[in-house]
Formats: C-alpha cells, structure tokens, sequence
C-alpha cells in the first residue's frame, strides 16, 4: 500500500510515472491474492489447527498444585534427616506431607472446592487477626519496641496478603 501511494504521489508529468503506478499496483495486488489464496491451503498442510493442540491438554489448577505440592515433598523429605535418620525437621516433613496428601485428594477436580478453601483461609486469616491485636497490645503495654514491632507487623502484613490472595 505504502508503494503505490508513493507511485501516486510522483508528478503526473515524470517520465514513467504511469509505469511505476502500474508495477506498484500489480506488486500490491500479486501479493495479496497469493498470499490470501494460498494462506489456508498451506495452514492445512502444515496441520496447523486455529486454536491449542487438541493433543495438548492443559492441567486443571489442581492437577498443577498436586504435581508441584508432590515435587515439594520429594525435595523436602530427604533433608528432614540427620545423618543417622532421625528426622529432625518434623513440622516441614508432616507440612509438605499434608500439602502432598490434600493436593493429590483434589487432583481429579477441575477447580478446588471454594467452600473448603474459604474456610481454610478464614481461619487463617482470624489467626492473623488475633496475633496483630495481640501484638498492638504487647508494643501498647511497653514489652516491644517499635522496631520488633514493625518487623512483626510486615510477618503479618506477608501472611495476610498470602491468605487473601489464596482465598480467592
């Protein structure tokens, strides 16, 4: 398009001009013609399809927190050992388990059940709740200083914003 408007805009007394507006038009019009003719044939032959894959299928969100709460563990569970066995990190190793264990439960589902989760997190959330009054007592009261409450504050303030955000 961009040839044949610079065609156009030569001097109608230059020499060849009717020429040159003549090459850009049939450049412009081959092009589009062979391009617009043979686009779908060669997409067919290519096997391309318009949309994904009907061979790719996606995981659901809780196919994909099954697999990677289940790859979690397997990275978790041999470092909660010490040399001689004894499991010396047994809060992490019962946590990712547990996470492991109610992923793999939903796995089959193609969205978490929201119920169960809201109420996961609501009381994940009330416990939150409960530690900042607490603390805002305890720096009121005078047994913290503000810098251990600051940084108390931002434990809570990330806990907080990790629960609402999973909540949904």
């Amino acid at each position: 398009m961009v040839t044949l408007a610079v065609a156009l805009s030569l001097p109608d007394d230059m020499l060849g001009r009717d020429l040159i507006v003549f090459a850009g038009f049939a450049v412009i019009l081959v092009t589009v013609l062979l391009q617009g003719t043979t686009m779908g044939p060669l997409i067919a032959w290519l096997s391309l399809s318009r949309g994904p894959s009907r061979s790719l299928r996606h995981l659901s969100e809780p196919q994909a927190w099954a697999r990677f709460e289940a790859a979690q563990f397997e990275a978790v569970r041999p470092l909660v050992h010490d040399a001689d066995g004894k499991v010396i990190h047994p809060r992490l190793l019962e946590q990712y388990s547990y996470r492991a264990t109610l992923s793999k439960r939903f796995e089959d589902l193609e969205d978490f059940p929201n119920d169960a989760r809201h109420a996961h997190y609501d009381v994940v959330l009330a416990a939150i709740a409960a530690g900042r009054a607490e603390l805002l007592g305890m720096h009121r009261s005078g047994l913290i200083h503000d810098e251990l409450l600051h940084s108390l504050e931002r434990e809570f303030d990330l806990q907080e914003i990790t629960a609402v955000h999973a909540r949904g």
